[in-house]
């Protein structure tokens, strides 16, 4: 049986517990949830995550990009954002 720990995958809260639980074992401040547009399980899944991650008490932020250079200097400005709102 292959374990694959992928959005596609439904039901699959055992990636939400493990992002959870590698948040909290790593001592994570916060977690970068990263999706790419084209993917729409993993957006999808972001609410369930975003969810459970705030239930928890871990600061989350959503990181949507289609992989192209154009909208790197606004995940910059919006990842040094999350760094100062969690420290």
């Amino acid at each position: 049986m292959m374990r694959v720990n992928c959005a596609c995958y439904i039901p699959n809260t055992g990636r939400i517990d493990d992002i959870i639980r590698l948040a909290k074992e790593y001592k994570a401040d916060g977690v970068i949830y990263y999706t790419l547009q084209f993917c729409h399980t993993y957006g999808i899944e972001y609410r369930a995550a975003e969810r459970a991650l705030q239930e928890a008490g871990i600061p989350v932020l959503r990181i949507e990009s289609d992989y192209s250079d154009e909208d790197a200097g606004q995940i910059q400005t919006r990842v040094q954002a999350f760094l100062e709102m969690i420290k």
